[in-house]
């Protein structure tokens, strides 16, 4: 049998997979980023990785994703944020290095493309993703083909004015859905209710540290502080998700990231509050998509 390398680029590690036809995920790497890490350092770590597991399989193509801007025909990553790439061949110089065809895209379009082969979007010819951790990002399916953009950006979902007077965000407007409907927005309310009602359950629980589960958490254990928030919470969500299917009329959408984890915990939010016509659901995936996805560039699934 002939397997793929799916890669999947983020800010803190790089994740490898080696995919079957079935689209399993037999064995995978990981190695770190970090603050200090180099754009040599990464494509580095990739060749090797790719390398040790080239030795154990028969593999016939590797697929790369990664964020930020991403020109798929050059095989280059145009820039990317937290990750030290400017106008950076990755594809190129790890086909290269290896032997094997080698292509990349964006990381939220690998893990829409494995959610549209594999995951909840399965067959879906119009869907999206949505990712909610530090910020928010996606991708998008139309008629059966990625949605790129001219300057191949496009899926910044989290980007669309919901409040023109609203919280400034990094992007330079204000109001930003990403400014409210984020893991970081959701902690920044959390740290405030914890200021607020010092003798809460939410604040009992939020004593070991607070991240996007800790609200969540607090909820379950009858919090009426912890509730207003998700309540809330689920709103903005809601209003966020409307928007978006009268915008691109999606069948599926997916819902990935670290909040995504709490699975039906964050759809009873919202499902009440969206659109029926459209289904919203949680990755399937167990943060396989974006591997799964990489894999699958060059195939059917990534016209």
């Amino acid at each position: 049998m002939a397997y793929r390398i799916g890669v999947d680029i983020g800010g803190t590690s790089v994740k490898l997979g080696v995919v079957d036809n079935e689209f399993n995920v037999i064995e995978k790497l990981r190695f770190p980023t970090g603050e200090e890490a180099t754009s040599e350092g990464i494509i580095n770590g990739i060749i090797d990785n790719c390398r040790m597991l080239c030795e154990k399989y028969d593999v016939e193509a590797i697929g790369i994703g990664s964020a930020g801007g991403v020109d798929s025909k050059r095989g280059m990553v145009v820039s990317a944020g937290n990750l030290p790439f400017v106008n950076e061949p990755v594809a190129i110089k790890v086909g290269e290095a290896l032997n094997l065809p080698t292509l990349i895209e964006n990381d939220g379009t690998c893990a829409l493309i494995g959610e549209r082969a594999a995951g909840v979007c399965k067959g879906a010819d119009d869907t999206l993703i949505i990712t909610i951790g530090t910020g928010i990002g996606g991708a998008m399916i139309v008629d059966g083909k990625i949605v790129r953009g001219h300057l191949k950006r496009a899926g910044e979902l989290g980007h669309f004015i919901i409040d023109r007077n609203g919280i400034e965000c990094e992007c330079g407007l204000r109001g930003c859905f990403e400014r409210y409907a984020s893991a970081t927005a959701l902690i920044e309310v959390t740290e405030k209710a914890v200021q607020d009602n010092p003798n809460s359950i939410l604040a009992t629980v939020a004593k070991d540290g607070i991240n996007g589960k800790t609200v969540f958490d607090a909820n379950e254990m009858g919090c009426p502080v912890a509730k207003a928030i998700l309540d809330e919470y689920g709103q903005i969500l809601a209003d966020g998700l409307n928007s978006l299917i009268h915008i691109f009329q999606p069948a599926v959408i997916a819902l990935a990231g670290g909040i995504a984890n709490q699975g039906e915990s964050l759809i009873k939010l919202f499902e009440d509050k969206v659109y029926k016509h459209c289904k919203v659901a949680t990755t399937s995936l167990n943060g396989n998509g974006g591997i799964i996805g990489a894999a699958l560039l060059g195939t059917e699934y990534a016209r």
